[in-house]
């Protein structure tokens, strides 16, 4: 029998469940499930199946609940899975048991308020900071951005900042989502902001680098392969790529990577990462010209 920690009681289990007969109880009903959730699993490794399930769906699913406002214990209760365990399928993303998937899909998706989700679960916050950006790129002052939140003073340029493997709440960054969806497209001049702040935060954006709204998909946001072909982004496309031109060009006259890095005006470091790329490069059309 499993000792417990004194002064706690242990917690019950539902009897006719096979969970309820490994713990020791033998009613008719407990054995019952255990032997019919036996020969199921004899089934499908008699038929070479698997009683497992792949983890997207299911996943996809836990976020879908999350998205219409319910909280991952909530979830869990009308799962009825065991503390902690909705965490564990996403974060592990490995295949989850046929009978905890059933009771995930078997929870009924409520219908969504429009309101932000309570679920105060752990997401990145590469989709955040990217809507954040657009919003002051169009001209929309951090400040208003703030008030229109409802956060504390200078919430909206943390968030701003930071690197894609960051994480937020998942309120915030679902408020943030239908923050931008509400003024992607509007005007800030149409909403008497001062004019100073409007043209402050364009200023900032174009320092930044930071792309408007017009420039995204909605999509695009939370992709970390995505990144928008801005006037600024295609220049600097351009820029590297006569930069790589001429460090190749010297090297073939056999100038050395630090003087090749004096005469351009541009790190060593990076002289040597565009070279290795050209030796690689290299490498695999010496090795495919041979097969």
């Amino acid at each position: 029998m499993t000792a417990t920690k004194p002064g706690r009681k242990p917690k019950p289990t539902e009897h006719g469940t096979t969970l309820c007969y490994r713990r020791g109880c033998r009613l008719p009903a407990c054995t019952s499930a255990a032997t019919a959730d036996a020969r199921k699993w004899q089934y499908l490794r008699d038929n070479g199946r698997s009683g497992f399930v792949p983890p997207e769906k299911v996943i996809a699913r836990i976020w879908r609940l999350r998205a219409a406002g319910m909280t991952d214990g909530e979830i869990q209760a009308a799962a009825k899975l065991g503390p902690s365990h909705i965490y564990q399928i996403i974060r592990d993303n490995t295949a989850v048991l046929h009978s905890t998937a059933a009771r995930i899909f078997n929870v009924p998706i409520p219908e969504n308020s429009g309101e932000p989700t309570r679920n105060g679960a752990h997401v990145p916050r590469l989709g955040t900071r990217r809507r954040l950006q657009s919003l002051i790129a169009d001209g929309w002052p951090a400040t208003e951005l703030t008030r229109r939140l409802g956060t504390g003073d200078g919430y909206v340029s943390y968030l701003t900042r930071g690197e894609g493997n960051d994480v937020v709440r998942l309120f915030t960054a679902e408020a943030v989502r239908l923050l931008h969806q509400e003024l992607a497209g509007q005007r800030p001049e149409d909403h008497n902001l001062p004019t100073r702040q409007i043209k402050t935060s364009r200023n900032r954006a174009v320092r930044q680098g930071w792309a408007g709204s017009a420039y995204w998909d909605a999509d695009d946001f939370d992709n970390p392969n995505f990144e928008p072909a801005t006037d600024s982004t295609v220049r600097r496309n351009e820029l590297a790529a006569a930069r790589r031109a001429d460090v190749e060009h010297l090297y073939q006259f056999g100038v050395s990577p630090d003087e090749i890095a004096h005469r351009l005006g541009i790190a060593e470091s990076t002289v040597k990462g565009i070279l290795g790329e050209l030796r690689a490069g290299e490498r695999r059309d010496r090795s495919k010209a041979a097969a």
